[in-house]
């Protein structure tokens, strides 16, 4: 008997076969491999930009409190409870309401906020202070705490730049004060202790001179902090001050040092940005004096000038021209890359 269309049977639908779904993932896994770096570096790039962005609205906040005051804020004052220039700005950066719930306080005839135990920072992560890039804890690490129960702080991924050492002007200069924990303090940078700038000290110029360095990863190979190399300056708060109370900082504590030296917010540039090694003076500790500038950028760090602007400087930028970048009046020929 003859079948009918509609009773024949249906023909059987192709499928894959297995070589076929094996080239087709090898395929994708291909697509994937490619779009992944494209990806990943477009995901650096917005990082990046919003980290050179936290670094402009801090250097406009230093521009409008120094053009109000006509002076720069104290880097840090002689004494760890006292807030540092970053508490002192906090009103520039709509940070008023947590600025006006610190302790008010004086020292050396300024007055001034406290920061101890300062619980208005309390677990408080300010993202203008914190670059994306970052992988290190946002508040105080517990391996940092030695002596002081944890404030839990944030960590800032900004340092203010208190100068260079040694300092680059000819003939040479003092500009420096030994530290007893080794490393030094400097005054020949926009932000230093216990004594005031004003951008009129700056003679090298405002563009030519950096005024905050990006310093937001660990140091490899470095076992402070449980070998996790994470050198941070912050220690006992990040928003504090300074050991020593030396009336007028270096002008009056000398090349020798003067008692005990160690502080918060601060560095003194002695070393090239994104150093490997922390066993130089003064940088491998979260309290020293050189703690290193550096970054999870691919080729280097962000830094604030003293005009405001932002640059991005190369690992290849050569140590001494970097070193005169961050001293503000050695009277030496420096500029930043294009």
């Amino acid at each position: 008997m003859r079948l009918t269309c509609s009773e024949r049977r249906p023909r059987a639908t192709a499928g894959f076969t297995l070589i076929e779904l094996l080239v087709v993932i090898a395929i994708i896994a291909v697509l994937v491999g490619l779009l992944l770096p494209a990806v990943q570096k477009t995901r650096e790039a917005a990082a990046r930009a919003k980290c050179q962005n936290n670094l402009h609205q801090i250097g406009l906040a230093l521009h409008n409190y120094e053009s109000a005051k006509q002076r720069m804020p104290v880097g840090q004052e002689g004494s760890i409870d006292v807030g540092n220039w970053r508490v002192d700005i906090f009103p520039n950066m709509e940070l008023g309401t947590v600025h006006g719930q610190l302790p008010d306080t004086t020292i050396n005839g300024r007055r001034k906020k406290s920061v101890n135990p300062g619980a208005a920072l309390s677990n408080l992560v300010m993202p203008s202070w914190k670059c994306p890039s970052s992988s290190l804890p946002d508040l105080q690490p517990g391996y940092w705490v030695t002596w002081w129960t944890n404030h839990n702080h944030m960590v800032p991924s900004y340092q203010g730049i208190m100068g260079a050492f040694p300092d680059q002007a000819i003939p040479a200069r003092t500009k420096s004060s030994a530290s007893n924990y080794g490393g030094w303090w400097t005054n020949n940078g926009m932000l230093v202790w216990n004594q005031t700038t004003k951008f009129a000290d700056v003679k090298d110029g405002l563009s030519n001179t950096v005024m905050i360095g990006e310093q937001s990863t660990n140091v490899p190979n470095c076992s402070y902090g449980n070998n996790t190399g994470d050198t941070r300056n912050g220690y006992y708060t990040p928003f504090g001050g300074m050991t020593n109370n030396s009336a007028q900082g270096v002008d009056s504590c000398g090349a020798s040092g003067c008692g005990d030296m160690w502080g918060l917010s601060l560095t003194a540039v002695a070393n090239p940005i994104n150093f490997t090694n922390c066993s130089q003076p003064g940088t491998g500790f979260s309290w020293g004096g050189n703690t290193i500038l550096n970054s999870n950028h691919t080729g280097g760090i962000n830094v604030c000038r003293g005009d405001g602007s932002v640059a991005f400087v190369s690992n290849d930028l050569d140590t001494t021209i970097f070193f005169r970048l961050c001293v503000k009046d050695d009277g030496q020929t420096a500029q930043f890359e294009n």
